[in-house]
């Protein structure tokens, strides 16, 4: 299994109170400090009209991150790609993974915030068949070979990338919450799925549609891989852990799991500003795990007894990670 980490909400709590060149700073010295801890990958996400206006766009900020490390893999988690023309992100994808002597890995989701739709004047309704078209176009562009499309929302005839990328194609995964739509769609599309934090019990049976849409698709099982997103906090005794994930709450998790219409329902429904006593809410808090060393070794165990092939641990106690639970695993993908 791999480990992964990064991310805003690392580098935003390291640097407040603090200016926005502070939480860069703070962004590029934790990619640092990843490399040399033994993690596999670091992250950047997307999120536009901010009013702190952190990392919009994250292939920029990965391109800071190749220029101060040399092996870490560098990868965004997630990009918004019904916001780009995905050619267009595609030739970005590729000139970083030649700056970066190939080290791009694509986590691309379909966005959620209404603003960010409505401020880049695109529907968002049509986000999910966008982004799964957006796939199939940058996995044919990265390949560096001439191709044609004729999607119903993009159409391309014989174009070729320039440049094109060291990896031929640049590896990509679908970024899709924990809804079973999102599910099914990167099931049936063959696209190895990326899977928002939650409870392990919600992951389970998202995990297990996830590989029976795959392989009813004919997808070869080693084509179906999951990653996950899962956030965790440490302590010396539980009460300790669950005063850590209430100081990143308070200073990060609350902007967006009340005010941006990050928790959604079963049914696909945005839920806005909920009581703190609201299941959404709780499913959200609950899913980030507190515990001991040997209690989050333990859950994370469990993800790897699933099959999942990467997990982002993006964590403030990163190096306490690196030295005492990482170690307890199987590296690799």
């Amino acid at each position: 299994m791999e480990f992964w980490t990064g991310g805003a909400g690392t580098a935003k709590v390291r640097a407040m109170p603090g200016a926005l060149a502070d939480a860069y700073v703070g962004y590029l010295a934790g990619a640092e400090e990843a490399e040399s801890l033994g993690f596999d990958a670091y992250g950047a996400s997307e999120h536009h009209f901010m009013y702190d206006g952190f990392l919009p766009v994250p292939l920029q900020a990965l391109a800071a991150v190749a220029s101060v490390t040399s092996s870490i893999r560098l990868v965004t988690g997630a990009m918004l790609l019904p916001l780009y023309d995905p050619l267009e992100a595609a030739e970005h994808a590729a000139t970083l993974d030649v700056l970066s002597a190939g080290r791009v890995t694509l986590g691309l989701g379909m966005g959620y915030r209404p603003l960010e739709f409505d401020g880049f004047g695109t529907a968002k309704r049509t986000r999910g068949a966008r982004l799964v078209e957006g796939m199939e176009i940058v996995a044919r562009a990265t390949t560096g070979e001439p191709f044609s499309y004729e999607g119903r929302h993009y159409r391309y005839d014989d174009v070729t990338l320039h440049p094109a990328p060291v990896q031929r194609p640049i590896p990509m995964w679908l970024c899709g919450g924990t809804s079973t739509p999102a599910a099914r769609r990167a099931g049936q599309a063959g696209f190895r799925y990326w899977l928002a934090n939650s409870p392990y019990e919600r992951i389970e049976g998202i995990v297990d549609e996830y590989r029976r849409v795959g392989r009813e698709a004919g997808w070869p099982d080693e084509q179906l891989r999951v990653g996950a997103f899962k956030d965790v906090c440490i302590g010396d005794t539980v009460q300790e852990a669950e005063q850590l994930r209430q100081m990143l709450i308070d200073a990060f998790y609350e902007e967006h799991i009340l005010g941006y219409g990050y928790l959604v329902d079963d049914d696909g429904n945005h839920v806005y500003n909920p009581p703190r006593d609201h299941p959404m809410y709780r499913r959200f808090v609950d899913g980030i795990y507190c515990g001991t060393l040997e209690m989050v070794t333990e859950e994370l165990k469990r993800y790897e007894a699933l099959g999942v092939d990467a997990l982002f641990l993006a964590s403030p106690q990163r190096e306490l990670i690196a030295r005492k639970i990482i170690p307890e695993f199987e590296r690799g993908g």
